[in-house]
């Protein structure tokens, strides 16, 4: 058997020298030093992620404020058409305009009211305004507060301009359920005699002049929210196009003509093939 000769560290205990108290002093300082340094450099890696992660959220809100502006200039420009052919129409009298073919009128009638409702991505206004780990990172009470009042005139602007092309349907659907009860030979001849409708063709142009407005409202306060927080525009610009670029690769959504064949399945109707005989057998029997 093979004796194994191990032998401790000789510490120096003599305590006129003070060897020991002074490796010990030693080790407890080492000890004390990395641990110091261990937690600083974990408190700037946090702070490094913080930055980052504050700036992120910072870049996505002011994103989606930017597509909203350019979402209303997208249903103004939209609206083009509208406008000239509503101007067109409250230019000629309601005669002239009667012996004009039904369904040319009715067409042009129905260009100048083809609304579409405003409609945004509220996910990074629904982050930031209810999640509150992101208010303490953010760290910055001039640049919540005045996102904050973006989001607000967002949700006004939306719900001004829903309100409106949900009146405009609302007028030309009464008069298209009761027609009986507006002067008329057609239609559209009693939707443009109506006031209610004639004050939206002229509303057309004022509505997409105070969407163009609100649009640069909206990028006015954007651009102090840069100022705010400290991001330049070209930054905040450059990510929401490259947003809007990947929203423009993506495949083509889902149609749901593609997948309805019919209200059966042919195959399936073999199953009643029992009771097609049994029709057969009583149309018989009355024709006797």
């Amino acid at each position: 058997m093979v004796k194994l000769n191990i032998k401790p560290p000789r510490v120096n205990v003599n305590t006129k020298s003070g060897g020991f108290w002074k490796q010990l002093g030693m080790i407890i300082i080492g000890t004390t030093i990395s641990l110091v340094f261990t937690l600083v450099a974990a408190k700037v890696t946090e702070n490094i992620q913080r930055a980052k992660d504050r700036r992120m959220s910072a870049m996505m809100v002011m994103s989606n404020i930017e597509r909203f502006a350019r979402n209303l200039e997208d249903i103004a420009n939209y609206m083009a058409p509208n406008d000239s052919v509503a101007a067109w129409l409250l230019s000629k009298d309601i005669e002239k305009l009667e012996l004009m073919p039904e369904e040319d009128l009715d067409n042009l009638l129905g260009k100048s009211i083809n609304m579409i409702y405003l409609t945004y991505d509220k996910s990074a206004e629904n982050i930031f305004s209810n999640n509150m780990e992101t208010w303490k990172n953010m760290g910055n009470v001039q640049f919540i507060d005045r996102v904050g009042e973006c989001f607000s005139a967002m949700n006004k602007v939306e719900e001004r301009w829903n309100n409106w092309v949900a009146e405009t349907e609302s007028n030309i659907r009464i008069i298209r359920d009761h027609p009986e009860n507006y002067e008329g030979s057609t239609i559209a001849i009693k939707s443009l005699r109506s006031e209610k409708v004639r004050h939206t063709l002229k509303g057309i142009h004022y509505w997409r002049a105070w969407l163009y407005y609100m649009a640069a409202t909206m990028r006015y306060h954007n651009q102090g929210n840069m100022a705010a927080i400290g991001i330049p525009e070209e930054e905040v610009m450059a990510y929401t196009n490259a947003r809007e670029a990947g929203d423009e690769n993506l495949n083509d959504a889902p149609n749901f003509g593609e997948y309805y064949n019919g209200p059966f399945d042919p195959d399936s109707l073999t199953t009643f093939g029992e009771y097609d005989s049994r029709l057969e057998e009583s149309e018989t029997g009355s024709s006797h």
